[in-house]
């Protein structure tokens, strides 16, 4: 009898750890994915940062203020790169043929040395699948 109570109660708590009462991630969650909630906070905190993409740098050119959080979106959605002018920043519904997506993925067709964050850990992979998901979806800016 106490092998059966044991074996048991082994289920029962497997079973109970495995649960997630309040659901998943907001963050990882990529059925609905939110510009706002979910992408914008990964650009801001890997991306949009001094000397990258939010910089103090002035130059005509403001690629180094696309990603901040007020222009983010106006900034890289169906607009051309300047590096690669024949790949949109984000094509919505085409992630592999996205600019941003194929930077953060260390895409060959960009180069083989230039994945983004530049200088910093790749992104994780749960980051890039929010993304993925985010331009596959239509990159709404929700």
């Amino acid at each position: 009898m106490k092998p059966l109570i044991a074996v048991m109660l082994a289920f029962l708590l497997s079973a109970c750890s495995k649960s997630n009462p309040t659901g998943p991630s907001q963050g990882n969650d990529t059925t609905n994915v939110s510009f706002s909630s979910q992408v914008q906070p990964i650009l801001t905190a890997n991306c949009a940062l001094p000397a990258c993409h939010a910089g103090p740098i002035t130059s005509p050119v403001a690629i180094h203020e696309i990603l901040l959080p007020d222009s983010a979106y106006a900034n890289i959605v169906d607009v051309r790169s300047e590096e690669k002018p024949q790949y949109y920043r984000v094509m919505p519904f085409f992630s592999d043929s996205s600019y941003l997506y194929m930077k953060i993925t260390g895409d060959s067709r960009i180069s083989p040395y230039a994945r983004m964050p530049f200088g910093k850990a790749p992104l994780p992979s749960s980051d890039i699948n929010v993304i993925k998901a985010w331009i596959d979806q239509g990159a709404k800016t929700n």
